[in-house]
């Protein structure tokens, strides 16, 4: 099966993860990442979810599955070791149009979930189509090499040099100039080192040489 990569949007959307093991906890934390409202059901659960639910950061239900629990839900994760559990989840979901993801069973699910590296806002995706999650990750820990946190800080800046070049700067190809000078090692290296004062600046003077 052939995957339609896409980015969704979770913020203050209904996600409930049924299992409350290492693997929920998994996918519990990325979900609470992109602001979603979690409800974890399950009838035993792991230290670390427990403090989530102490904490008020996730909804617990200390229960068997009930099809009500899934009223209203844009994203479900069966991830319990019963297979007739998830697969009744599943069937539900499917019917209804509910995004569902069956760990270990990409068969069942609608939509599977890629090795994700995050560096701040950038975030890098391995998918192989759920033929082998492992060398997703293993090339997910190669790339991570690669894109370190200097990336993380500088899109921090371009979050604020973005919108005033756009303004600023009418001519297309005078903006693409401006961001391919941004995006050269040495400002990379700047930050690399800590040194975003630098950086801030150097990129200040691209802005203002480009908007002659």
């Amino acid at each position: 099966m052939k995957y339609y990569p896409v980015n969704l949007a979770l913020e203050n959307k209904k996600c409930v993860v049924f299992g409350a093991g290492i693997v929920a906890l998994r996918k519990v934390n990325r979900l609470l990442e992109c602001g979603a409202r979690v409800s974890v059901i399950a009838e035993e659960i792991v230290p670390e979810l427990k403090k989530l639910f102490e904490e008020k950061k996730i909804v617990f239900k200390n229960k068997r599955f009930d099809l009500k629990d899934l009223a209203r839900a844009f994203l479900v994760v069966a991830a319990t070791d019963n297979r007739k559990l998830n697969a009744r989840v599943c069937d539900y979901c499917l019917k209804r149009n509910i995004l569902v993801n069956v760990v270990d069973s990409p068969s069942e699910c609608n939509f599977i979930l890629p090795s994700v590296l995050r560096r701040g806002s950038l975030s890098i995706s391995v998918s192989t189509d759920g033929v082998s999650p492992a060398l997703a990750k293993k090339i997910r820990r190669d790339i991570q090499q690669r894109f370190g946190f200097e990336y993380a800080k500088l899109l921090r800046l371009m979050q604020k040099i973005r919108p005033e070049a756009l303004k600023k700067i009418k001519n297309p190809r005078a903006r693409n100039l401006l961001f391919k000078k941004i995006f050269q090692p040495k400002i990379l290296g700047f930050f690399k080192k800590n040194k975003q004062r630098q950086a801030n600046k150097r990129v200040r003077g691209y802005l203002k040489n480009a908007q002659r």
